[in-house]
């Protein structure tokens, strides 16, 4: 499990996919990944974390800083993240591409 978590946890880290707009840091020790997305007056942050049964436990995904976005569509889009992470066996990264096309939208 703490190997799975570590893989997962670098590959964030070495990846050379960039986002316009988004800042991802990500913390191995801690096992979560902090995603930051700044667009003209909205700010918002995303944080990542794998539990210690990682993967057979779920894959937390909770809020930051949310300035500018309402409550309903917030919960919509964490439940879209936080479904394909777990239900989906999607990648982080590639969860946090799913995320920032819908914030977009």
């Amino acid at each position: 499990s703490s190997v799975l978590s570590s893989q997962e946890i670098s590959a964030v880290q070495t990846s050379t996919q960039l986002f316009n707009g988004i800042t991802v840091k990500a913390r191995s020790a801690a096992r979560e990944v902090i995603a930051t997305y700044s667009v003209d007056d909205i700010f918002i942050e995303l944080i990542i974390q794998l539990p210690s049964n990682y993967p057979l436990g779920s894959i937390t995904v909770e809020s930051g800083k949310r300035v500018g976005v309402a409550v309903q569509q917030w919960r919509n889009w964490m439940l879209q993240l936080s479904t394909y992470l777990t239900h989906q066996n999607g990648s982080i990264m590639e969860g946090l591409s799913l995320w920032k096309n819908n914030v977009d939208k």
